[in-house]
């Protein structure tokens, strides 16, 4: 116990001691005693000084510190003025070395224009392990200098570099279990790569870089920052490949030949329609059966608004309501894609979330477009049906069918070459333009002769614009095959068999023979780029692999149209309308669902062949059921649903959307100047904009051409029969004093009984 006394006596008097030398020296060092001599007071100043210059010193290592935070580090730059000069710079490089040097130096001294620079620059990569691709610091900040005018000297440009990191040291890659280990190695993280995500050694890196600048400097310089990087400190070998044009300030998009051609024309198609319109409202009152009247009615915006707004009551309304339904779904599943394919900062978690349940609701979207190739089927039978025998003529149907395909489409293609690349800029959107524009400007006939998913497709104008020859190839083929069912009923059949057996086997068969997936999916590496994928040029876009859902909605529409001609619709009671429709939505749901979980399990070939043959046909045959139980019976809630009327116009403008809504998504995606997170919720709000721009840019090409131009082919059909009836009441022409025509009577010839389902399509 006494021990233990005197070392508690013993800690007191230590620390006793100690704060008391503290409190001396610190009065020694921050107060000054007069009455001291002066050797004493000079020792003093002298331990002041020196303590005060070790404090400068701690201050000085923190500044340097907080600038190494800032990338301006001393000692990071010398590292980097070292590394530049010890490499081989070739003749025309110099100049490019000598700025980078200059910029370097003056970055040292926080000069203005060389911080404004390298501020502008993603020194190195971030959030690259969770997905985020590019990197492309600040676009505007590099391009728009208050000096760029009045000092040349300082000239930059934006520049972006394509890299891919590689491992140097061999290591075999260990095999994941699912699961991400905290302690296991980053170079394996990056380098593993699950099936169908996206790859995290790829980046896009934005870099400010001086005017001289060649692409072989540029990845010179983006080589030397990046190996100094926590990614080169790890040991990974970058390959860097600058293939795209630097952008520079003094470089805009002048607007060219093919731009003033498009407003011309479009000046000129309001002028006309503005006109006509007047014309047409200053003789409203005067019967004229001319064709110059009917011309100037043509044109009419009154006539042309007033036909979005009719709803044929001839038991098929519900038709409305699904095909608008029908491309909102595309537009948003579009919206999500090219969302996906640009820069966004949680590209892992998107990619996480396209592998859940969630996924399956959009990965196999694609069965959208077959409800369309269906409606189309359908309508077209529906109206064969009701054609005399007598009068059919296939070659008039495929014109008009082409017109009513080809007007709007030239339209949006022409828009697409002269001006979307007007629309936007940043760091991407070079990229896009070329990736959008070129095409069109290069191939822009094959998309009118309706060969552009045969005829190099891998350059294809719009990606989305398969659709429209698919289209235009079926009706062609149903016309003929109807045509010899007309006159030579067995033949006809057989065809038609034929058709709907090799449409089910032939994707089928691809499939296997090709050794692809069980279907096409909208995963990353696909939205990415579609034109650079082998399925989306091998079975995607074919007509003869995209037939099934044609024919058979063409059986459905074949079957509908004889019902409704005996008189007899509502065949149906209500309940087993109701079990028919609800049968047939979960069809159609399954077979969708069903698509995405051959992302993640394995499958026999010959399963994955089969799911490729059925699973379009099957979608076709569900809604096939749906349909029929809403029209020929009685669905509560679903059929009053579908057959609202605000789903009248809107469903009419479907074309014109479908062709144009890509515009605004694109521009939306691809002016962005940095990484987005991936907000659903943000998306949708985006995607009801992109709805209504879409549909206001249908309505105007509807009015401004769409409609004028296929009231003209009709007005062209219609003085044809005309010169017809003449020709047959007068087969000699002989000279008569009088030719009598009934008035306002052109039955018994084909244009007289073409219903409207054939003028008001079901295309998208």
């Amino acid at each position: 116990m006494k021990n233990i006394f005197l070392i508690g006596v013993t800690l007191i008097s230590v620390i006793a001691n100690i704060q008391s030398l503290a409190s001396k020296n610190f009065e020694e060092t921050s107060k000054f005693d007069i009455s001291r001599n002066a050797q004493k007071t000079s020792d003093n100043q002298n331990f002041t000084f020196k303590e005060t210059s070790e404090i400068k010193k701690k201050i000085e290592i923190n500044i340097h510190k907080n600038n190494s935070e800032n990338n301006v580090n001393p000692i990071y730059l010398e590292d980097v003025v070292y590394a530049l000069k010890n490499q081989n710079w070739t003749e025309d490089e110099i100049p490019c070395l000598n700025h980078t040097l200059r910029l370097l130096g003056s970055l040292k001294n926080f000069t203005l224009w060389a911080v404004w620079d390298w501020d502008s620059v993603s020194s190195q990569p971030q959030g690259l392990l969770y997905g985020n691709r590019y990197q492309l610091g600040n676009f505007d900040q590099c391009m728009n200098a208050p000096w760029s005018k009045t000092s040349p000297e300082l000239k930059t440009q934006y520049c972006l570099a394509e890299i891919v990191l590689e491992r140097t040291d061999h290591v075999a890659r260990r095999r994941s279990n699912g699961l991400v280990e905290p302690y296991q190695s980053a170079l394996d993280f990056i380098q593993h790569r699950p099936k169908y995500t996206r790859p995290l050694n790829e980046i896009t890196w934005g870099s400010c870089v001086p005017a001289s600048c060649t692409s072989k400097s540029v990845e010179r310089l983006m080589l030397t920052l990046l190996s100094r990087s926590h990614l080169g400190m790890a040991g990974m070998r970058p390959r860097i490949n600058v293939s795209e044009p630097c952008q520079g300030p003094d470089q805009p998009r002048r607007y060219d030949a093919v731009f003033y051609s498009f407003m011309a024309v479009m000046v000129l198609l309001v002028s006309i329609t503005i006109v006509c319109t007047y014309l047409n409202h200053k003789n409203r009152c005067a019967s004229n059966n001319s064709v110059k009247y009917d011309i100037i009615e043509s044109f009419c915006l009154k006539i042309n608004a007033r036909v979005l707004l009719e709803m044929k009551k001839e038991g098929s309304e519900v038709l409305y309501g699904i095909r608008f339904l029908s491309i909102v779904l595309i537009v948003m599943c579009h919206i999500m894609g090219i969302f996906n394919s640009g820069p966004v900062s949680d590209g892992m978690r998107m990619d996480q979330d396209s592998l859940s349940v969630l996924g399956m609701f959009v990965l196999h979207d694609d069965l959208f477009v077959d409800t369309f190739f269906f409606l189309s089927g359908f309508l077209a039978a529906s109206a064969f049906k009701t054609i005399k025998k007598s009068i059919f003529n296939p070659f008039v149907i495929i014109v008009k069918r082409y017109i009513r395909l080809s007007v709007a489409f030239a339209v949006v293609i022409f828009c697409y070459c002269a001006i979307f690349p007007y629309l936007g800029s940043g760091p991407l959107w070079n990229r896009v333009v070329a990736g959008e524009t070129d095409p069109c400007r290069k191939n822009w006939w094959l998309n009118l002769l309706m060969l552009s998913n045969y005829v190099d497709s891998e350059n294809i104008c719009i990606v989305i614009s398969w659709y429209i020859p698919c289209d235009f190839h079926y009706t062609l083929v149903a016309s003929l095959v109807y045509w010899i069912y007309n006159h030579h009923r067995r033949l006809g059949i057989s065809c038609a068999v034929i058709l709907a057996t090799a449409s089910i086997l032939t994707p089928g068969i691809i499939n296997y023979i090709s050794h692809l997936p069980a279907v096409q999916l909208f995963v990353y590496e696909f939205v990415r780029d579609p034109r650079a994928n082998k399925q989306f040029h091998v079975t995607y876009i074919k007509s003869h692999t995209r037939f099934a859902p044609y024919i058979i909605g063409f059986f459905a529409g074949y079957f509908y149209a004889a019902c409704r001609l005996t008189g007899n619709l509502k065949r149906l009671s209500k309940t087993w309308s109701i079990i028919g429709a609800s049968a047939g939505f979960a069809i159609m749901l399954t077979i969708m669902l069903l698509g995405p979980t051959y992302l993640w399990r394995s499958y026999h070939p010959l399963e994955g062949a089969l799911y490729a043959a059925l699973n379009r046909a099957i979608w076709a045959g569900g809604l096939a059921l749906l349909i029929l139980c809403c029209m020929l019976g009685h669905v509560p809630l679903v059929q009053g649903f579908l057959s609202w009327y605000p789903w009248v116009p809107l469903s009419r403008l479907t074309y014109g959307l479908y062709l144009t809504h890509c515009i605004f998504i694109s521009r939306n995606v691809f002016v962005t100047r940095g990484s987005r997170y991936n907000d659903y919720l943000q998306l949708f709000t985006e995607g009801i904009g992109v709805l209504m721009l879409s549909c206001l840019s249908a309505f105007i090409i509807w009015l401004l051409a769409e409609a004028p131009v296929n009231n003209l082919c009709t007005v062209f059909l219609k003085s044809r029969t005309k010169l017809s009836s003449i020709e047959d009441t007068n087969p000699e022409n002989k000279n008569t004093s009088t030719i009598t025509i009934a008035s306002n009577t052109t039955q018994g010839h084909l244009e007289a009984n073409l219903p409207s389902t054939v003028q008001c399509s079901s295309k998208i």
